[in-house]
C-alpha cells in the first residue's frame, strides 16, 4: 500500500514542479546554432564551387578527347601536313564551337600595356606593325576576349553527337570516316549553365610551333568561364606560350 501511495503521489505532482528550458537557455542555444551556421556556410559554398570546377574540368577533357578522335577519324593529320582544305574528310569547323547553355559574359575592363596581346597573324620577322589584310598587329586583351562571343559559331553537338555536318560515315573495314558519337552524352553547358567554347578556327591536328609557311600556330582550348560566368582568356594565343586567365577552366587541345 505504501508503494502504491508513493507512486500516486509522484504522479500527482503539479506540472509547475517540472523544470523546462528557460528563455536565456533557448537564446544561448540559438546563438550557438547561428554561429555554427555562419562558420559552416563559407565551407559549404567553397565545397560546392570546388565540386563544380572539378566537373567542368572533367567535361572539358571529355570534349577535348572527342574533338581529337574526330580529327583522327576525318583525316585532320593529313590536313595539317599538306595544308589542304575543303577535302571530303576534313573537319568543317566554324571559328568557335559551343555547347548548349548561356553565352558567357566578357571581361571588358581595359587592360594595361602589359596585358596587350600581340597579333599572331604577322609572320616571324615582320616588324612593320602590320600584317596583310589584318590591320594593326597588336590587339588588346578585350578585343581578344570578345572574339569568343562575336566570332561565327557552330554547335559542338553537330560534330560530335549527331553528324549534322554531313561527314561521310565510316564503312566496315575502313579506317577513316565519322564514327561517333564522340562524347557520352549531350552537354547542356558547364556546371554554372554557361556554354563551353572551343576556338576551333585553329584546330588543325598539327604539333609544331609554326606551319609549313612559317606562320605561328595558335593554341586551341576548351574553355568554361568558371564560377563568375565571365570569360577572361584571350582567343588568340601562340601555341608555345598559352595559358588560362582569371578563374576560367581551360583544357588545352593543341
Amino acid at each position: 500500500m505504501l508503494n502504491r501511495a508513493a507512486t500516486m503521489f509522484r504522479a500527482a505532482r503539479p506540472v509547475r514542479d517540472e523544470r523546462g528550458i528557460t528563455i536565456i537557455e533557448t537564446t544561448v542555444i540559438l546563438s550557438v546554432l547561428f554561429i555554427l551556421a555562419g562558420v559552416m556556410s563559407p565551407i559549404v559554398s567553397d565545397s560546392i564551387t570546388t565540386a563544380r570546377s572539378v566537373k567542368a574540368k572533367s567535361d572539358a577533357e571529355m570534349i577535348a578527347m572527342g574533338l581529337i578522335n574526330l580529327q583522327k577519324d576525318l583525316g585532320a593529320d593529313a590536313l595539317a601536313i599538306n595544308g589542304a582544305a575543303g577535302t571530303a574528310e576534313a573537319p568543317q569547323f566554324a571559328d568557335v564551337l559551343a555547347t548548349a547553355g548561356t553565352p558567357p559574359q566578357v571581361d571588358d575592363r581595359e587592360p594595361g600595356l602589359a596585358d596587350t596581346v600581340v597579333s599572331l597573324f604577322s609572320k616571324p620577322g615582320n616588324n612593320n606593325g602590320k600584317s596583310a589584310g589584318n590591320g594593326d598587329a597588336s590587339q588588346t586583351t578585350v578585343a581578344q576576349r570578345r572574339k569568343w562571343v562575336e566570332a561565327p559559331t557552330d554547335s559542338l553537338d553537330d560534330h560530335l553527337m549527331t553528324n549534322r555536318k554531313g561527314y561521310r560515315f565510316r564503312r566496315p573495314g575502313e579506317y577513316s570516316g565519322w564514327n561517333g558519337p564522340y562524347i557520352s552524352a549531350q552537354l547542356s553547358g558547364d556546371p554554372w549553365g554557361n556554354e563551353f567554347l572551343i576556338n576551333s578556327r585553329y584546330l588543325d591536328g598539327g604539333t609544331t610551333a609554326a606551319d609549313s609557311q612559317g606562320r605561328a600556330r595558335h593554341a586551341v582550348f576548351v574553355v568554361s568561364a568558371g564560377a563568375d560566368g565571365v570569360i577572361q582568356t584571350p582567343f588568340d594565343q601562340p601555341i608555345m606560350d598559352a595559358r588560362a586567365y582569371g578563374d576560367d577552366i581551360v583544357v588545352r587541345i593543341q
